[in-house]
């Protein structure tokens, strides 16, 4: 009788919203839209196969917040960098038989140093490459909706010095 009462409280806090020194977190919730290779390419069809088990093994696709008003002075000058935040539900997903777009979501922690992202960074732990099309970011304090436009490919990350960086 008092269980949706009490799990739909405004005033009772979840376990999930605090870090650990017990501060309020703030998560900023996104989509990434993207195009995997589909599974009629009988060539990438091991490598789809190989992307689930390094997805199961904690090596998926990170996304990262670059901020565009405040520098880490540890990193020679470089912006903040948020912490990595990977897609949710790859693993669960089929891989289409034919081109077209997929969405997921991520859920990125954001904190005052941060500041205002002005870009993301993109991390490909996986074995086959996919065309980005876009990162949507939601209520993100002090701007509201920010929409990222990539129309890129991005391979696997071995093949790169650095990580892809999108603004």
């Amino acid at each position: 009788m008092f269980s949706n009462f009490v799990t739909n409280a405004p005033f009772v806090p979840k376990f999930s919203d605090f870090n650990l020194t017990g501060e309020k977190g703030k998560k900023i919730k996104g989509s990434v839209v993207l195009m995997r290779k589909n599974a009629l390419d009988f060539n990438d069809f091991t490598s789809s196969a190989l992307d689930t088990v390094s997805e199961f093994l904690g090596g998926g696709i990170s996304v990262q917040l670059v901020s565009a008003t405040n520098a880490d002075q540890s990193a020679n000058g470089r912006a903040k960098l948020g912490k990595p935040a990977y897609l949710e539900n790859w693993m669960f997903s089929l891989v289409p038989l034919t081109a077209g777009d997929s969405a997921f979501g991520v859920n990125m922690e954001w904190d005052d140093q941060i500041g205002v992202p002005g870009a993301i960074l993109v991390k490909n732990n996986h074995e086959t490459e996919f065309f980005l099309k876009s990162v949507i970011l939601e209520d993100v304090p002090g701007v509201g909706r920010m929409h990222f436009v990539c129309n890129s490919w991005v391979y696997p990350a071995r093949r790169y010095k650095r990580d892809r960086i999108f603004c």
